[in-house]
């Protein structure tokens, strides 16, 4: 049996904790949440014991790792009190809202906790892993552009709401489009620059919305291209295109992959699998029992962090802004 705590009982702690709660040998020991009643509500539902504090949940020695699943602009709050816990992490992305944090973090990661997992659930989706597969085994040809689009007409959030607060929650760039960003660092490599017009939450608008499109440049000049917004109406959809010398794969809200050969008919290529967000805690379970290696990384947060602040920087500065190697 292993024991996990949980800091953060609203949308993400508790579709972690629905997850955990199928595999055998997991127990979820403890919660911690500023809002008694929803630590109660998990309390209720999973049987944690409830704790006051991220520094009393992360003390407790039977516990082997802890979920932060709280807002983006508290996880350091969490990050620190499981690191000198020696615990193993899991940390809802974005891992953190600034550069600043991002070296703190960095600082405590350089004291060993056992594991350090991001949680970038579509890596976990069997349609994820079967693009990559793709785009590794040469079949496209040379990787030329990728397009990702985007869009939420749903976004319902108002004043007062730390989702509606750009120094926050960073918009649509830090906290929706990170996802797609870290599917690019992972299927292209490393991005050499980053250019990006957007409204950063503007605050003149009647109410709070948010939109970027961006252009990253990855390594042997492949060009991807995002847009991301939050609006109030309109479509709502996600799609990712790659196009290489040989052809095309598109993945979009479907199980299956739309494959377009060059020359040929479109083809649909199945995937199969375990759904992603259980197979995301399937796998922080196995690194916090030691007995795999994270398959997101710490490194894989701060990559793909550094590019949405770099978007933001664009945004306000309207200038290109070259990633560091």
């Amino acid at each position: 049996m292993i024991y996990l705590g949980i800091i953060g009982a609203g949308r993400m702690g508790n579709a972690h904790a629905k997850e955990l709660a199928q595999i055998e040998g997991v127990k979820i020991a403890g919660v911690y949440d500023i809002k008694l009643e929803a630590a109660q509500a998990m309390q209720a539902q999973h049987g944690a014991n409830i704790y006051r504090s991220a520094s009393a949940l992360a003390a407790v020695p039977e516990i082997s790792g802890i979920l932060i699943c709280s807002p983006t602009y508290c996880h350091l709050e969490g990050i620190k009190a499981a690191a000198k816990a020696q615990k193993a992490i899991f940390c809802e992305k974005p891992l953190c809202r600034t550069k600043a944090e991002i070296r703190e973090i960095s600082n405590l990661a350089g004291k060993s906790p056992p594991a350090f997992m991001v949680g970038f659930v579509r890596r976990h989706m069997a349609k994820s892993k079967k693009l990559k597969e793709i785009l590794e085994s040469g079949t496209l040809g040379r990787i030329r552009f990728c397009n990702v689009d985007l869009p939420f007409g749903g976004y319902r959030r108002m004043p007062g709401d730390w989702f509606a607060d750009f120094n926050l929650c960073g918009g649509v760039i830090l906290d929706m489009l990170a996802h797609h960003i870290d599917l690019a660092n992972w299927f292209f490599g490393a991005p050499e620059r980053v250019y990006a017009a957007g409204l950063l939450m503007d605050a003149s608008q009647p109410e709070p919305a948010d939109y970027v499109a961006a252009v990253v440049t990855y390594r042997d000049n492949i060009i991807v291209n995002l847009m991301c917004n939050w609006q109030r109406f309109g479509r709502s959809s996600e799609m990712m295109e790659i196009y290489g010398d040989n052809g095309a794969v598109v993945m979009d809200g479907s199980d299956n992959l739309a494959y377009y050969p060059k020359g040929k008919a479109k083809q649909s290529i199945p995937t199969a699998g375990v759904s992603g967000p259980q197979q995301q805690m399937q796998s922080f379970v196995a690194a916090a029992r030691g007995t795999n290696a994270c398959p997101v990384t710490l490194a894989d947060g701060i990559s793909s962090l550094l590019v949405g602040l770099a978007m933001i920087d664009s945004v306000n500065t309207q200038n290109v802004v070259a990633m560091r190697s």
